[in-house]
């Protein structure tokens, strides 16, 4: 071979070793360093000193520690979030990216979304939760209609805002025909016992309320998906896109979770947990989980009646003022980890999918 060839050659291949023992550390620094913390971010539902995601199955998987269980061989850290100004405070240190998962009912979680707040929605972790109307000792509100010129306290942003707006609307009203209060739950608690308020709108922990005088006259069990409240995690795009493998293990336990709380069996057990992880009575959670079905509260399937759920409370946002951004709902969920964890756990049949309509299909 000609020796001009021969040396051009080797230059070639010498340059090309060296190219490539520079492009190697680029390569190696291109992979994302799997993280040492995972920073999950919820409401504070709990009580009596205890913090609490309340009745979900995050709650579940806290008070079994099955996190900390899952990650403690790799050295990871689960840190644990609690936020009394719930979903608003939630989106604050989310857009301080302070939080890589975060657990929230569907207003708060599409509203966060809508004002750009770059999340993936991974897994619910309850459905069809009710809202009840608590009214201060000795006052005459007894229906909708009654609310009228009251003062009566919803905390905004969060997911009881969206069925207290449809509430109001049965009988013709909207939130300036109230007196609205924008309060947080332990406040709004306080001030409806002392009276300082005729009324407020949250969730099933207000039956503790009854045995200072308070009555529960309204609710909005049974009137339909409008004012049901969904609930689930959601995870930052990039923790999604950079600690997939950890999502993943996070998604795993709380299906795992999902499959405990959804056992007929389970319901008692079910209850005290929530109770003790809490801080609160047993009753409120007994209260809200009477005649449901647990399968259908806790699946963690991202079906067809979950995403219609959440479009349904997208366009209510939409139409009510709360968000003034829409964005494509159905492209904002991310199966692939349910879909996965179903399969680690063997459980792809434990769960029958809903419809649009919400109704379940085929066989579990």
């Amino acid at each position: 071979m000609n020796p001009v060839a021969v040396s051009l050659r080797r230059r070639q291949f010498v340059a090309g070793l060296a190219g490539a023992s520079l492009l190697a550390p680029a390569l190696l620094r291109a992979q994302p360093v799997p993280a040492k913390r995972i920073r999950i971010g919820s409401p504070d539902l709990g009580t009596a000193g205890k913090s609490s995601p309340g009745a979900s199955t995050l709650a579940v998987v806290q008070a079994h520690q099955w996190l900390e269980e899952a990650f403690a061989k790799d050295g990871i850290e689960v840190q644990w979030n609690f936020f009394r100004g719930a979903g608003p405070a939630v989106a604050e240190a989310l857009a301080a990216k302070q939080l890589d998962i975060v657990y929230l009912g569907d207003l708060a979680s599409v509203i966060h979304k809508a004002r750009g707040l770059p999340t993936r929605y991974i897994v619910p972790t309850g459905r069809g939760s009710n809202s009840y109307l608590a009214t201060a000792p000795g006052s005459p509100i007894r229906s909708v209609a009654d609310l009228k010129g009251k003062r009566v306290s919803v905390l905004k942003g969060t997911a009881y805002q969206r069925p207290f707006d449809n509430l109001l609307a049965t009988a013709g009203l909207t939130e300036k025909d109230v007196k609205l209060i924008n309060m947080d739950w332990p406040s709004s608690k306080a001030a409806v016992v002392a009276g300082q308020i005729d009324a407020t709108f949250g969730g099933s922990d207000l039956f503790v309320l009854r045995d200072k005088g308070v009555q529960i006259p309204l609710s909005t069990r049974g009137r339909g998906p409008a004012f049901a409240i969904n609930a689930g995690a959601l995870a930052t795009e990039d923790f999604v896109q950079n600690q997939a493998p950890l999502v993943q293990r996070v998604v795993t336990q709380l299906v795992r979770a999902s499959h405990w709380a959804s056992q007929e069996g389970n319901r008692e057990a079910l209850v005290a947990l929530f109770a003790s992880n809490s801080g609160n009575p047993e009753t409120p959670f007994r209260e809200e989980l009477a005649g449901d079905n647990l399968s259908q509260r806790y699946s963690p399937l991202i079906d067809d009646g979950l995403i219609a759920g959440y479009q349904g409370v997208h366009d209510e946002g939409l139409k009510l003022g709360l968000i003034r951004q829409g964005y494509d709902v159905k492209s904002w969920f991310e199966p692939r980890f349910v879909q996965q964890a179903l399969r680690e756990l063997k459980l792809e049949k434990a769960w029958k999918e809903t419809d649009a309509a919400g109704k379940a299909q085929g066989h579990a």
